[in-house]
């Protein structure tokens, strides 16, 4: 039985790794469906199972109102993701942040940002991740978030040579920005 996501989770969350790397590559999102097939692998090698990121969210919301991100991914390739990873940046003016992935994933949220790790996800399958952000009472103008997939393929000897350290994800991620329009 295979439990890469598991001791993923544990080596990634004792090194900080779970969350989103700093560069960031915008790509501009419709009035309401976002789309991207993001490429991003281990030592900056192509992934064998591709992702493609879907987003769904409002096109506006009250100020104190909250915000439901719903992040579908989805393997476009042609063998299943060792690990899959969604996550990203919830706009600024949230207060508060929850994430919330498929059974047997392991999701964190921290200040803005949030990022969720994913079982096996078969060719052709889509898992689906929800981000709800409470606003501020205060916001005001566009709630801007970015939300980015990667597959990371684990090496053959197994997720104990898999160089956590060694990870290249922040170079290929591409981001989907999506905006929402706050009312007041």
């Amino acid at each position: 039985m295979r439990r890469h996501l598991t001791a993923f989770a544990a080596t990634a969350m004792a090194a900080g790794v779970l969350f989103v790397p700093q560069s960031a590559n915008a790509a501009t999102a419709p009035p309401t469906v976002a789309t991207l097939g993001a490429s991003a692998g281990a030592l900056a090698s192509p992934p064998l199972s591709p992702l493609k990121l879907t987003a769904y969210y409002p096109r506006s919301a009250w100020a104190g109102d909250t915000i439901v991100y719903t992040l579908k991914t989805r393997n476009v390739g042609s063998w299943p993701t060792d690990i899959a990873y969604v996550g990203g940046y919830v706009p600024k003016q949230a207060r508060r942040v929850q994430i919330v992935g498929p059974s047997g994933s392991y999701c964190e949220a921290k200040g803005r940002e949030v990022g969720c790790l994913l079982n096996r996800l078969r060719p052709g399958k889509t898992a689906s991740v929800k981000v709800k952000v409470w606003l501020r009472g205060s916001a005001r103008g566009t709630a801007t978030a970015e939300f980015a997939t990667a597959s990371i393929d684990v090496p053959a000897g197994g997720i104990d040579t898999l160089n956590i350290y060694g990870i290249d994800a922040g170079v290929d991620l591409k981001y989907v920005k999506v905006r929402t329009r706050i009312l007041r």
